[in-house]
């Protein structure tokens, strides 16, 4: 290993998870618009961070939360690497949390809190390691997109990139937000599936009704909702039975599917990591292969009637599904929602069909000369091969 990095790491460790600590306690919730001020707040103290080390850093401000930008330029004539991460996370409500989610914690080299891992250590790994870069005088510069929006499908991120699109030219991108899937086996990114989500909204009335008075004539959106759902696809297998959901997708190479084997991907770890009781079936080249590269169908939530303890017999008169399809290189999403509203309304016209912002799915080229600069370093630190694999983010660049 590199003995100058070496040293480099353990003299700011110490600044590293104090400034962790910082953000991973700033709940930058981007789902809830009663965190608004923290949002402000995350965004503030990484602009603070940034001018602190030295770079001209911004906030950028946009119809909904904003952007912080971060430049370190060392040459005007030299080239300009772009790294890519979101400082917002997903909501803290499972009830699995065994300590508080926005306090952080160290458990020997791990760092536990909300946002630790996705993806406020990796925005400031990125920024340390850029440091390191400026301090030794790489010829290179350096600039930082920090989103606040990406857990809710970067819906105001096109509007930043036209804003500010004379200022954000670019060699290169970096996106900073992806996984190595096992230790001591790093791996490089070379695809991102894509997101098309949408709502299924079905009102049968004005107000719930008593089912001993209408039970067996009213209709009960609940249950309406369900059945489609399932003329949709198959719950059990994933199959999506939609016609011509498929059609776009493209095979996996045989090299593909080597890199995905060998880059440590394990069902067993998988399902350990993820606390699964049980998972559909496949061996790990068929289950690598549905993370990654494979589309699919999900429903994240049910909404409608009672839910509180016992049963209260009334039937609702509104239910709502949130449903997302996670998409694959050569899927275009606004073909696919179509596709699937089309299908929807010829089932049950009644429905409406929200559709959410969507994220188009990525693929570069494994090997291409910019994939290759990250893993050279990397197999110094590793001692194994290059390893490409797709992962399951959503980052809008």
């Amino acid at each position: 290993m590199n003995s100058d990095i070496d040293r480099y790491i353990e003299s700011v460790r110490a600044e590293f998870e104090t400034k962790l600590q910082e953000w991973v306690e700033i709940p930058t919730i981007s789902a809830e618009p009663e965190h608004k001020a923290d949002i402000n707040r995350g965004a503030d103290a990484a602009v603070q961070y940034l001018r602190s080390l030295g770079a001209d850093a911004e906030k950028v401000a946009t119809p909904g939360n904003p952007v912080v930008t971060g430049k370190f330029v060392t040459g005007r004539d030299r080239p300009i690497v772009t790294i890519y991460n979101h400082l917002d996370v997903q909501p803290a409500n499972e009830p699995q949390w065994l300590r508080a989610p926005f306090a952080f914690y160290k458990d020997g080299t791990r760092y536990i809190g909300r946002g630790s891992t996705d993806d406020k250590g990796p925005a400031l790994t990125a920024l340390f390691g850029a440091r390191y870069a400026i301090e030794h005088r790489t010829p290179v510069n350096i600039q930082f997109i920090w989103e606040l929006e990406e857990e809710i499908g970067s819906p105001n991120f096109e509007h930043f990139m036209k804003q500010k699109a004379g200022n954000l030219a670019t060699d290169s991108i970096v996106v900073s937000d992806t996984i190595w899937i096992a230790r001591g086996k790093p791996a490089v990114a070379y695809g991102l599936r894509g997101l098309a989500p949408m709502r299924l909204i079905l009102e049968t009335g004005t107000k719930d009704v008593h089912s001993g008075v209408t039970g067996g004539a009213a209709r009960n959106p609940i249950t309406e909702l369900c059945q489609l759902i399932s003329e949709c696809y198959d719950a059990r297998k994933g199959q999506v039975r939609m016609p011509g959901f498929y059609d776009d997708v493209a095979r996996l190479s045989k090299s593909e599917i080597d890199n995905f084997l060998a880059s440590g991907f394990t069902v067993k770890q998988f399902k350990c990591a993820h606390e699964l009781k049980t998972m559909r079936e496949g061996d790990e080249a068929d289950i690598a292969s549905r993370l990654w590269a494979r589309p699919t169908f999900e429903v994240h939530g049910i909404v409608g009637g009672y839910t509180g303890p016992g049963v209260k017999t009334a039937i609702p008169y509104r239910a709502e599904a949130k449903i997302s399809m996670r998409l694959v290189p050569n899927q275009n999403p606004d073909k696919i929602l179509k596709l699937a509203k089309n299908f929807i309304k010829e089932r049950n016209a009644d429905v409406q069909v929200i559709a959410e912002p969507v994220l188009r799915p990525y693929l570069g080229e494994p090997g291409h000369t910019r994939t290759r600069p990250a893993p050279p370093c990397a197999m110094r630190l590793a001692k194994n091969r290059r390893l490409f694999v797709r992962v399951d983010r959503l980052e809008p660049l």
